[in-house]
């Protein structure tokens, strides 16, 4: 536990609630731990309700009086904080944001502990689960994180009564409350050549969702993100009221405020087609835009392909021969040269087929031609990383022991070197760019134990789709698992990891979302993941080289001698 001075604890954080989610619901949602248990990417449609705040008692002491005012913040979004700021001083509540950021810890045995203190102060203490921000990021703490302390200033009001006069922003849930009140959404952006949709997830009140949507597809692409994507919004777009309106109809009125410069028509086109697929999940029918309150027509909206789903696989070296498994049944690919002799190793396919590389021994990246030609030689390496190849027939790998660059290398031999200096002096354990071209994914480990690292990073193309950057500040998911050894991309916001929690010994199978609590699969102990598109997609392979994918909550056995499963893209 951190314990702070008291000048810095005014600064820290508050509100809280704990007793509120014991509600129906939650047979449902997973019981325990950082790590959850289940086989849904996204929770159910969110929609319990929360039991109304109570206002402060008369003659409570400081600790009855944080505690209740924990209990009305977490309840706040039902009032608009109306209750919560009852047990504010009107400089307390003038200065306080309940919208910051929540504060979440876990559902089960964590309950804030209060304390009051000789100086007249409050200290809250609370394990933390996950930090979201007010541009609804969600940001999830390690099993091992220091458990939150806040502190609350009272002082007493002309009547006598305590109330609360110095405190941070925010607020503070139980895991079970904020997913009974929040909704995860994708926000959407497109990718360099407008032809894909890019998700950047985030996490909205469910009473707000379409005007906080909204709001964050204007205010722009997260900083990891930013350069992998194009917006059809202006610079400075806003909202020219704080309410997106839902007709009977179910669509979706959006004003915006005038702006100095307006988009040209292809950016309003795309910008129309941005909202109608973020608002999709709300749901609506259709979206309106106006200016000013001014009609602002979209004349031929732009069709982009989100979320693609490789057409065949998984592919896998069985013996010494690429094969594509089919109907549960291994068949070689006849216009593959012959592998043998070559120690092949880690396949890996473009989305449409078009190139196909494997790994020669550790050291020597293969492309294995189309027309059954012989394999050349792409690139070589001491240890290289399991190949990617992205939808532009990039093959991206790097030596497994990094010095803060990856490799990505065309069908011609081209080499591009990308400076990714977060991995620099660590070892790259597996490597996946998302099949929309924008993202790649990356298991990383440092020199000391327990210093592993799922991130995930933009990339930036020329106009041509070379890459020539990768994010300077990636994003770090999986903060649950204490170690990751391969992923694979199972949708666009989710990531399959195979991995370990914190109270299990050997790696199994983890949803990953790009921000959202960590799931735990049926466990099975792999040593290879490969995922198609949807958790039913994943398949893993064992030590004794078999090969199962889902059925339900349960594994299933598909063929065994296999290695090194992959799925294009």
């Amino acid at each position: 536990m951190t314990r702070r001075p008291r000048a810095a604890r005014s600064a820290l954080a508050v509100t809280a609630v704990a007793t509120l989610i014991a509600l129906a619901g939650c047979a449902a949602i997973p019981s325990s731990g950082p790590v959850r248990t289940g086989d849904a990417v996204a929770p159910e449609e969110p929609g319990l309700a929360l039991q109304l705040p109570s206002d402060p008692l008369v003659d409570a002491d400081p600790a009855e009086l944080v505690r209740g005012f924990l209990l009305a913040g977490a309840a706040g979004l039902q009032d608009e904080f109306a209750v919560a700021r009852k047990f504010l001083t009107v400089g307390g509540s003038g200065e306080w944001d309940p919208r910051a950021r929540v504060l979440i810890y876990p559902r089960q045995g964590s309950e804030p502990q209060v304390d009051p203190q000789e100086d007249g102060s409050v200290v809250v203490s609370v394990p933390l689960e996950a930090i979201v921000d007010d541009a609804g990021r969600y940001t999830e703490a390690a099993p091992d994180a220091l458990d939150q302390e806040l502190t609350f200033e009272l002082q007493r009001d002309a009547a006598g009564q305590w109330r609360i006069s110095e405190l941070a922003d925010g607020v503070l849930m139980d895991a079970a409350a904020f997913e009974a009140v929040y909704r995860p959404t994708p926000v959407y952006f497109a990718s360099t050549d407008r032809t894909q949709l890019v998700p950047d997830l985030r996490w909205f009140a469910t009473s707000k969702t379409p005007t906080l949507a909204v709001s964050a597809l204007l205010g722009g692409p997260s900083a990891w993100l930013r350069d992998a994507v194009v917006s059809g919004a202006p610079e400075g777009a806003r909202l020219s009221t704080e309410t997106v309106t839902l007709a009977e109809d179910r669509v979706a009125r959006v004003d915006l405020a005038e702006a100095p410069a307006l988009p040209d028509q292809a950016d309003r086109n795309l910008l129309h087609l941005q909202l109608t697929e973020t608002l999709r999940r709300v749901p609506v029918t259709d979206v309106e835009v106006s200016v000013g309150g001014l009609a602002w027509d979209e004349t031929d909206v732009p069709i982009l392909e989100r979320d693609v789903a490789p057409g065949s696989g998984p592919y896998a070296i069985v013996g010494e021969e690429l094969v594509v498994v089919s109907d549960d049944v291994p068949v070689p690919l006849d216009d593959v040269a012959p592998l043998a002799g070559l120690d092949a190793r880690h396949p890996a396919l473009a989305v449409d087929g078009s190139v196909r590389v494997v790994l020669s021994g550790p050291g020597r990246l293969l492309l294995l031609p189309a027309d059954g030609a012989a394999p050349a030689t792409l690139a070589t390496g001491t240890a290289l990383v399991a190949p990617s190849v992205d939808r532009y027939g990039w093959v991206w790998t790097g030596e497994q022991a990094s010095t803060g660059r990856l490799l990505v290398v065309d069908q011609a031999g081209q080499q591009v070197d990308i400076e990714a200096p977060w991995l620099d002096g660590r070892t790259v354990r597996s490597l996946r760019v998302s099949r929309d071209g924008a993202r790649v994914a990356i298991v990383s480990a440092g020199s000391a134990a327990g210093d592993v690292a799922i991130l995930v990073a933009g990339i930036s193309r020329d106009d041509d789709g070379r890459p020539t950057l990768v994010s300077a500040e990636p994003l770090a998911v999986g903060a649950a698992l204490v170690d990751a050894l391969e992923l694979a991309w199972v949708d666009e916001v989710t990531l399959a990891v195979l991995g370990r929690g914190q109270d299990l010994g050997f790696p199994s199978t983890y949803l990953v979302p790009l921000g959202g609590p960590t799931q735990s699969l049926t466990v099975l102990e792999a040593t290879g993941i490969a995922a198609g598109r949807g958790p039913q997609s994943i398949h893993v392979v064992d030590g004794d080289g078999t090969l199962l994918t889902r059925r339900g909550n349960q594994w299933r056995t598909v063929a065994d001698g296999v290695r090194d499963p992959v799925f294009p893209g």
